[in-house]
């Protein structure tokens, strides 16, 4: 496998993935008011049955998200497109956000994101980027933990971030 920048002819491919995952664990929000205080906390739970999610974003906008040159790096396997990431940057804050991580199914737990993500990280830097942060749903307990192994830290939530309603989960890797 090679992690390399993405060219036009890999977008197709890209799109094709199928980003949905399978989880036995959410991460479910609880909230605590006071007269003076309030507390939002998550905690990782089992849940009775697996579940699948659908992947929350549309793949469409790959093309202008490729066009912009900023980081869009794929997953090579001998030829075969298996894996992407795809990450926006906002120079005004030094920060880069990862808008889409998705590996094929068929690839799933041989480190490919990871790899992934360590390349994006090397960008980053060599792009004296101060962070990079991912938003999940809460749902996707998969990523989470591969964001928590690679020292991406909580730093908030987002209600409603995605279409169907789902929570954003905000983490954060700071570079400096």
């Amino acid at each position: 496998m090679r992690i390399r920048p993405a060219n036009l002819v890999d977008i197709e491919s890209c799109q094709r993935l199928d980003g949905s995952y399978t989880t036995d664990y959410v991460w479910r929000m609880e909230e605590r008011v006071g007269d003076d205080t309030a507390s939002v906390t998550f905690r990782r739970v089992h849940i009775p049955r697996q579940i699948t999610v659908a992947y929350p974003r549309s793949l469409d906008t790959l093309p202008d998200d490729w066009q912009r040159r900023e980081c869009f790096l794929v997953a090579d396997d001998l030829g075969r497109i298996i894996g992407f990431l795809d990450m926006l940057v906002h120079r005004w804050r030094w920060r880069a956000q990862v808008e889409h991580l998705v590996v094929d199914r068929a690839y799933r737990g041989r480190g490919v994101a990871s790899h992934l993500l360590r390349a994006a990280e090397r960008w980053a830097r060599g792009s004296q980027m101060q962070s990079i942060e991912a938003i999940l749903q809460n749902k996707n307990d998969p990523a989470i933990r591969i964001l928590q192994q690679r020292g991406y830290r909580f730093q908030g939530f987002l209600d409603d971030y995605f279409e169907n309603g789902d929570i954003g989960m905000v983490f954060r890797l700071y570079l400096l």
